[in-house]
């Protein structure tokens, strides 16, 4: 019986973790085709590069200036 359980908890968290992972799956291929209707792949990856590069100048500055 406590295997039953323990089978069965296992189970629901492996639904709800594909579950959270089909949701940004989701979220990120709406979000992909709403851009991509307006600009290129290319262009979106290039915006993506820049984001992530002004977020990491971002950290890196409260990084240094927290000293």
């Amino acid at each position: 019986m406590t295997l039953n359980i323990f089978e069965t908890i296992t189970n629901e968290l492996v639904e709800f973790i594909t579950d959270i992972k089909d949701l940004f799956i989701d979220m990120a291929s709406g979000i992909h085709k709403f851009l991509n209707r307006f600009m290129s792949d290319d262009i979106l990856i290039l915006f993506g590069i820049a984001i992530c590069a002004f977020l990491a100048i971002i950290f890196f500055r409260y990084v240094i200036n927290k000293r």
